[in-house]
C-alpha cells in the first residue's frame, strides 16, 4: 500500500502527464468530396439558386458535451467506535459508472464487501452471530464537477448513500435476518491524474476520499452514526463525438 501511495504522489508531481485538458477544436478528414445538395426546393422564391450548386466538402468531428466515466477501485471505511465494535474498520472494491455532461459528473457507485460481525447484536428477534456472513453493502448517488488544472484535475462532489446489510449464509444459520437500511448524505473529492489517449478519451489513476452523514443507529440502537473513506483506483473517460460535413470555402 506505501509503494502504491508513493506511485500515485510520484504521478501527481511528475510534469509529463496532465490533468483533463479538454480539446475542443475542430478535426477534419484530408479527403474531400464534392456534395450535390438536393435542389427539389428550387421553387421556393427566397432561396438562392446559388445554394443549391455542387460544393466541396470534408468530414469533421468535434467534441459532444455527453460523455461517460467508468472507475474501479479498492477502498477502505472508518467508522466510529460503535459501529466499529460490530463493523470493524474494512475494505472493498468499488465499482463506479458516471454520465458526464461537459465538466458535471452524475454518478452511481456501487461498494459491495463481506465481514464477520464483531458482536452479535439483535434484529427482530433473531441473533446475528459473530461466524454469519454479513454484507454491508454501500450505493451511492451523487452529482459532481471537474476542475481541470495543468497537471491533476479535482472533482469535488455531493450524493446519497444507500447503507444495505444482507447475510449471505442465512441457508447455513438456517435463519433469516431482516436488518433494516439506511440513507444518510455523502460528500468528498476525487483527485485525478488524466493520460490521453486519444482525442477526446482518456485513462486516469484516481485518489477519492469522502465523508458520510449516515445514522447507524437506525439499523440498530447500540451502533454510532457516520463513516469517512478513502479509494484509490483507474477509470477510463471518454467523450462522444458528433459527425459533420464541413464546406471547404
Amino acid at each position: 500500500m506505501r509503494n502504491t501511495i508513493l506511485g500515485l504522489l510520484f504521478l501527481t508531481l511528475s510534469g509529463s502527464v496532465y490533468g483533463q485538458i479538454i480539446i475542443d477544436e475542430i478535426f477534419c478528414s484530408l479527403d474531400t468530396m464534392l456534395v450535390k445538395p438536393v435542389n427539389e426546393f428550387r421553387h421556393i422564391q427566397k432561396a438562392s439558386i446559388d445554394s443549391f450548386e455542387p460544393y466541396k466538402a470534408v468530414w469533421c468531428e468535434k467534441r459532444s458535451k455527453f460523455g461517460a466515466r467508468i472507475e474501479i477501485g479498492i477502498s477502505s471505511y472508518y467508522y466510529t467506535q460503535k459501529t466499529r465494535n460490530w463493523l470493524g474498520n474494512h475494505g472493498g472494491p468499488n465499482f463506479n459508472f458516471i454520465l458526464t455532461y461537459d465538466k458535471f459528473n452524475f454518478g452511481f457507485r456501487f461498494k459491495p464487501w463481506t465481514v464477520n460481525p464483531g458482536e452479535e447484536l439483535l434484529f427482530d428477534n433473531s441473533l446475528l452471530p459473530k461466524y454469519a456472513d454479513l454484507n454491508p453493502i454501500k450505493l451511492d448517488f451523487y452529482i459532481g464537477y471537474s476542475f481541470d488544472f495543468k497537471h491533476i484535475s479535482l472533482e469535488p462532489y455531493l450524493g446519497l448513500s444507500r447503507n444495505i446489510f444482507t447475510v449471505i449464509n442465512e441457508g447455513e444459520l438456517q435463519e433469516t435476518f431482516s436488518i433494516p437500511s439506511v440513507t444518510g448524505f455523502i460528500n468528498g473529492v476525487t483527485v485525478n491524474k488524466y493520460f490521453r489517449i486519444k482525442k477526446y478519451e482518456y485513462i486516469s489513476v484516481f485518489a477519492n476520499v469522502g465523508y458520510s452523514i449516515v445514522d447507524y443507529t437506525k439499523v440498530h440502537n447500540t451502533l454510532g452514526k457516520n463513516y469517512f473513506e478513502w479509494s484509490l483506483g483507474i477509470a477510463y473517460k471518454g467523450f462522444f463525438t458528433i459527425k459533420f460535413m464541413q464546406k471547404i470555402e
